[in-house]
């Protein structure tokens, strides 16, 4: 079984020691070219506390993309700084919504017409696209269902592990309980049964950290250690995703949308409860 948080932080420690410096445009970074990691589709969320994540933003991203939006105004008030990557502060050039809404329903019938089927994909990225401050980082994203379990395949250009990947593990994640909610609605359930989400492989041309959060990764490496050493583990392991949320499309949509205003202890965030 994959666990994310241990993934995580083994990959981003990889990276800060054996990297190889380069400096776009000018920024000291590590890099790592043709990475994967694998991230268990109902177990998306990095709960490491060092990292400090925004758990707000996290749902607002997953909403605002699964919702076919590209505006700032919906997004910029979770994050404050994202509205610099727009071009005329009113859209996003880049935006993953509308592409995923405009080639989500050809991936369900593709998936519901054959269940075996490995043309099941979409693609965010812009043909020869123009200067702009938003190239997509995400090139195609792909679905298969094998054994009653959906698995989705994201190819990335470019993936910054501490800033972006934990957000887009969750993205891709929700992503593929949206693909199995519509198809567990469909017909298609009463002939091959319910499908389930399964792994999400993420494969990364260019695995890079800034050399500005060189020194988050080492503290959170040296919290984990501390953890492990005296064997207390627990927020490593965190529970499954609700059933209902790649059930129905409306119960995950709704949730998503809930959850941009939770606070801690809120019973809506299931990675804060037990593993069972």
């Amino acid at each position: 079984m994959h666990n994310f948080n241990a993934d995580w932080i083994n990959h981003a420690c990889k990276l800060d020691t054996t990297g190889n410096e380069i400096a776009p445009r000018g920024k000291k970074t590590k890099e790592l070219l043709c990475q994967s990691i694998t991230i268990d589709m109902r177990r998306p969320v990095l709960t490491i506390p060092g990292r400090k994540l925004n758990y707000k933003f996290m749902a607002a991203e997953a909403y605002w993309i699964l919702s076919g939006d590209d505006k700032v105004e919906n997004i910029s008030p979770f994050c404050k700084n994202i509205a610099q990557f727009s071009d005329d502060g009113e859209r996003f050039f880049g935006a993953y919504g509308p592409k995923i809404q405009d080639q989500l329903p050809y991936v369900v019938e593709k998936l519901t017409e054959d269940p075996f089927s490995r043309q099941a994909g979409l693609t965010i990225w812009r043909e020869n696209p123009p200067a702009t401050k938003d190239v997509p980082c995400t090139i195609s994203i792909f679905f298969s269902i094998r054994d009653g379990l959906l698995h989705v395949h994201a190819n990335m250009r470019s993936s910054d592990v501490w800033l972006g990947l934990p957000y887009d593990a969750f993205n891709f994640s929700m992503l593929g309980h949206l693909v199995c909610a519509h198809i567990n609605q469909s017909d298609f359930s009463k002939t091959h049964g319910s499908v389930r989400p399964g792994n999400l492989c993420i494969t990364m041309t260019s695995s890079h950290l800034y050399d500005e959060n060189r020194e988050g990764v080492d503290a959170v490496a040296r919290e984990l250690f501390m953890k492990v050493f005296f064997g207390s583990v627990d927020d490593l392991i965190t529970p499954d995703t609700p059933a209902i949320l790649y059930s129905r499309a409306d119960v995950l949509m709704a949730t998503l949308k809930d959850l941009r205003t939770t606070e801690p202890g809120d019973p809506l965030r299931w990675w804060e409860g037990e593993p069972k």
